[in-house]
């Protein structure tokens, strides 16, 4: 448990004290979890945002024919929720679960209010958090539908060069939309 990533995490985008941010720190809450622990389930309630100090997660959606397409993958520094639910208090779109051991920073919806108000500089710190995931949503969405499978999987190398030693292969291919006798084509063609 290291508040001080937390921290650094804050600073690294607003300015903000070590004692403005002990006077809220202890809104969030230290959690360690297990591989495959589920954080957020599909169609049920989701009122928590998660920092990430250590580990990898990732954000899903369960088809009609019980596959998982993969939307978004979450590692150290990274901040993630099912937005939707968070903003809404609806239902979750999304489930996220562990990939990997992880520690984890929670802050409730009402805690996050609750900061927002106190410290409007937070909330300026969640809205640039907030577009920048929106921005790299519709890039996300550009390259789906625009590029072929060897260019999805070269620029998810560039972007993300750690996951692929850390990400099963079927997730990777599921990610980017293709099948994971595609990508283990497209890797095996990489490496001649």
């Amino acid at each position: 448990m290291n508040k001080k990533i937390l921290l650094q995490n804050l600073q690294s985008k607003i300015a903000i004290s070590e004692d403005e941010f002990e006077d809220f720190a202890t809104l969030f809450q230290y959690k360690e979890l297990k591989k495959k622990d589920i954080l957020v389930e599909e169609n049920r309630p989701n009122d928590t945002l998660y920092f990430i100090e250590k580990g990898l997660l990732f954000l899903y959606k369960t088809l009609e024919n019980g596959e998982v397409q993969v939307i978004q993958f979450a590692k150290e520094n990274y901040w993630m929720s099912d937005l939707y639910s968070f903003f809404t208090a609806s239902n979750a779109l999304f489930g996220i679960q562990t990939l990997e051991d992880c520690q984890v920073w929670a802050i409730s919806k009402a805690n996050f209010e609750a900061i927002c108000l106190q410290y409007p500089k937070m909330e300026t710190l969640f809205m640039l958090n907030f577009q920048t995931a929106y921005v790299n949503t519709l890039i996300r969405v550009s390259d789906i539908y625009s590029e072929d499978a060897q260019s999805k999987y070269t620029h998810f190398l560039k972007q993300f060069p750690d996951l692929v030693q850390r990400v099963p292969q079927y997730l990777i291919a599921s990610y980017l939309g293709i099948l994971p006798s595609s990508l283990s084509r497209i890797r095996k063609k990489s490496k001649d």
